[in-house]
């Protein structure tokens, strides 16, 4: 199983490219079983949509 920090490396780089499914399974694995790692990734989900809506009320 990865570590704390290789899945936060990993949910970072999911938001700029598709990972290989052997990382996405690993990642999903280790936020089954991490209580902080899923709040992390929770974390930059909403920030992604902040930055989405952000985005759509500026115009940019």
């Amino acid at each position: 199983m990865i570590t704390c920090r290789e899945a936060t490396r990993l949910a970072v780089q999911a938001e700029d490219r598709s990972l290989p499914l052997t990382q996405r399974l690993s990642m999903r694995l280790h936020q089954r079983v991490c209580r902080n790692c899923r709040a992390f990734a929770r974390q930059l989900a909403l920030m992604q949509k902040a930055s989405a809506r952000w985005r759509q009320y500026s115009g940019d």
